[in-house]
Formats: structure tokens, C-alpha cells, sequence
């Protein structure tokens, strides 16, 4: 049984390294925001967040499966198939796709979109790759490869874009950027795959997907409810008050919000692991529950007090005067960082549990709140109205997840 140290360790280790990564990213910005416009920012955001939510959809959720079964080889198996459907899923988004980019590029008020789109399969591609072999090395507890995978991911989208920039000022480099720092995080882990002749046949396939059928019955509409939710902002931001206001908001997600998603994560992939066991061992998580919850809603605390006084004065100092309405943005939105920092780590308990349906509930009621908060700063054409809304409405569904989950650990 894992020792309570190790488990702490390896949240540490994986922290740690989201850490470092975000802090490239952060000290990226102050560069990115001098060399190109909000407006650029909020065409990456916009492309960024239809590659998630199709990501989402690709897998049907099956990576998330792959530390559940007790041996290797039917683990080995979910690799393969999970990566053969993302392979189906994006062929067809191709087709799909083709005829009609002027099309989807006037729906989402982005002139020449066109040459996105034609990238946005290929994104797909390696992004769900790397949900999938970072799914097997949490269950073969390789942590620290995860994180290296961060950081060099960071380190080379940074570079990217900033070098790119003093050539040129072209968004494109924040396509090229992207692109080529997935493939190499995704080719990073792949490495590490541990490569072993298996039986693979449609009948095999059958017999794990039946056994796995609760992922895509619930948790793909639940995990593509809950993506779209996320990136609903940008996409509701750009069609009502423009690329400009996307640009400030996703500067404050760059810097707020991607280290807190992504240290969240990073968190939820050890405790996966350790509640699991647990689970496994006594019939119930409370324990890890508990640990998680306190390490995470504390370590929040400090950080959330002193952004709320000083959020704007820091934004426009580190990153210039015309970001400063990024900093007001940020302000509005602690509250919600806080509670998904503090809760969306431990949601993992009730997929342990098998109460997938409750969460896909919650992710819906998620959606219908945090729209509305939106649309009322809509009603009222402000979008400071429409943020703090958001914000609000985010957190409160969070307390109710709070409660769920904490039933489930019991």
C-alpha cells in the first residue's frame, strides 16, 4: 500500500512541475503581450477551445478507463482501440470540415479562419494521443515523466511564439506553436509506452468497450458538456462583444486560469491512483478525500487574497497598461478559481463509485447556470456583467459538487 508520504510526493511532483511550466508560460506573456494584440490572443483561444471540446468526442472518454483494469495487457488493449477511434472520429471531422470553412469561419466572426480549420483534425489527433499514454503512465505511477512532458511543452510553445513574433507579428505562429509543442509532449510519453505483443481482435474490443461502457454512456457527454462549458465564455464572449474582450479574458486564463486547470489536473491524476487503492483496500476514499481537499483549498487561500486587491495593479505593470482590463477580469473571477482549484481534483470518486450519471447531471446543470450568468451581462451589453456572472454561477455549482463528491467518498 502507498505510504501517505509517497502520495503526497508524487502530488508534489507533479505540482511542482505544472509550476514550473506555467511559469515559462507566465513569463512568456510578458513578451506575447508585447508583440501581438488582444485580438490574436482571442483567435488561439477560440481555436484552442473547439480542438478541446472535439478532443473530448474523440476518445468517447476510454482514457480514462485505462488505469482501472487489473492487468497490464487488457490496459495495453484500451490503448489501442481508444487510439484507433480518435484516428476514426478525426478522419471524419476532416471530411466534414472541408466543404465548409468559410462557412464555420462567418458563424464564428473570425475572417480567414480557413487555414485553422484545416489544422484542427491534426490537433485533435495529438492532443487525445496524449490523454491516452498519459493514462498509462499514471497507472504505471511514471509521474515525473508527466511532468518533464509539461515543461517541454512549455518551453517550446514559448519560444515558438515569442521568436515567431520578432520576425513577424502573425497569429500564426501561435498555430505553429501549438502544433508543434503537442506532437512533441505527445512523442515524449509515447516513448515511454511499454511496447508488448497482445491479441487484438474486434471480439477483444467488444469485450473491453461493454466492460467500460459506463465512460462514453456518461462520462462523454458529461466531460463534452463540461469542456464546452469551460470554453463556453470564449465562444459567447467572441459573438457578442468581439475578439477583443476574448483576448483579455484568455490572458487572464493564461495566466490564472491554465496554472489552476492544470495543476488541478496534475492533482487529480495522483489522487486517481491513490483513491482508487483505497477504495479497493476499505470500501471507501474519505482519507485521500480529506488530504486533498485541504492541501488544495489551503494552498489557494494566500494566493486568491492578495490577486483581489492587487490583480489589476499586477496585469498592467507586468504586462502593460492596454492588459490591465485582464487584471479586472481576474478579480472576477477568484471566486470560481478558488472553488475548481479546491473540488474538480477529487471528481474522480465518483467514476470509482460508478456515479458517472450524477456527474453528468451536475455538468449539465453546470452549463445551464454558468449561460445564464453570461447572457445576463448579454441582456445588460456589458461584459463585465457577463464575467462576474460566470464566475458566480461556477462557484455555486461547484459547493453542490463539493457536496456529491463527498457523499460518493463515504
Amino acid at each position: 500500500m502507498i505510504k501517505i508520504s509517497d502520495y503526497l510526493r508524487n502530488i508534489f511532483t507533479m505540482i511542482t512541475g505544472a509550476f514550473v511550466a506555467q511559469l515559462i508560460l507566465i513569463l512568456g506573456s510578458l513578451a506575447i503581450t508585447r508583440i501581438y494584440k488582444p485580438e490574436d490572443l482571442g483567435l488561439i483561444a477560440l481555436f484552442l477551445s473547439l480542438v478541446n471540446i472535439v478532443s473530448v468526442i474523440s476518445t468517447g472518454q476510454f482514457e480514462h478507463s485505462i488505469i482501472l483494469p487489473k492487468r497490464n495487457i487488457d490496459a495495453y488493449n484500451l490503448i489501442f482501440y481508444t487510439c484507433f477511434l480518435v484516428l476514426v472520429v478525426c478522419g471524419f471531422c476532416f471530411i466534414m470540415i472541408l466543404p465548409f470553412t468559410t462557412e464555420i469561419s462567418n458563424f464564428l466572426n473570425q475572417d480567414n479562419f480557413d487555414t485553422w480549420l484545416y489544422f484542427l483534425p491534426i490537433m485533435v489527433v495529438l492532443n487525445a494521443f496524449f490523454y491516452v499514454f498519459r493514462a498509462w503512465l499514471i497507472r504505471k505511477k511514471n509521474f515525473n515523466r508527466i511532468t518533464k512532458g509539461t515543461v517541454l511543452k512549455s518551453v517550446i510553445l514559448n519560444t515558438i511564439i515569442i521568436t515567431g513574433g520578432l520576425y513577424i507579428a502573425n497569429p500564426i505562429f501561435f498555430l505553429i506553436g501549438n502544433l508543434v509543442a503537442q506532437f512533441s509532449e505527445t512523442l515524449y510519453l509515447y516513448i515511454k509506452i511499454e511496447k508488448t505483443k497482445t491479441d487484438l481482435s474486434l471480439l477483444n474490443a467488444k469485450v473491453l468497450f461493454k466492460e467500460y461502457k459506463n465512460f462514453p454512456t456518461f462520462l462523454l457527454p458529461a466531460e463534452l458538456i463540461n469542456t464546452y462549458t469551460s470554453q463556453n465564455p470564449i465562444i459567447l464572449l467572441n459573438l457578442f462583444f468581439g475578439a477583443s474582450t476574448v483576448g483579455f479574458f484568455s490572458l487572464t486564463q493564461r495566466v490564472l486560469g491554465l496554472p489552476i486547470k492544470l495543476i488541478s489536473n496534475t492533482t487529480r491524476e495522483v489522487f486517481k491512483q491513490r483513491a482508487t487503492e483505497e477504495f479497493n483496500n476499505h470500501g471507501n476514499c474519505r482519507k485521500s478525500f480529506g488530504e486533498t481537499f485541504k492541501l488544495l483549498f489551503f494552498v489557494s487561500l494566500v494566493p486568491a487574497i492578495i490577486l483581489y486587491f492587487l490583480s489589476p495593479v499586477l496585469f498592467s505593470f507586468f504586462f502593460g497598461s492596454d492588459w490591465v482590463i485582464s487584471g479586472l477580469y481576474a478579480k472576477y473571477l477568484l471566486i470560481m478559481f478558488c472553488f475548481q482549484f479546491s473540488v474538480s481534483p477529487l471528481s474522480y470518486v465518483l467514476f470509482i463509485r460508478n456515479k458517472q450519471k450524477y456527474d453528468m447531471y451536475w455538468q449539465i446543470g453546470l452549463l445551464i447556470f454558468t449561460t445564464i450568468g453570461i447572457l445576463v451581462g448579454v441582456y445588460f451589453d456589458s461584459a463585465d456583467i457577463s464575467i462576474i456572472g460566470y464566475s458566480i454561477t461556477y462557484a455555486f455549482m461547484y459547493l453542490v459538487y463539493l457536496k456529491l463528491i463527498y457523499d460518493a467518498s463515504k
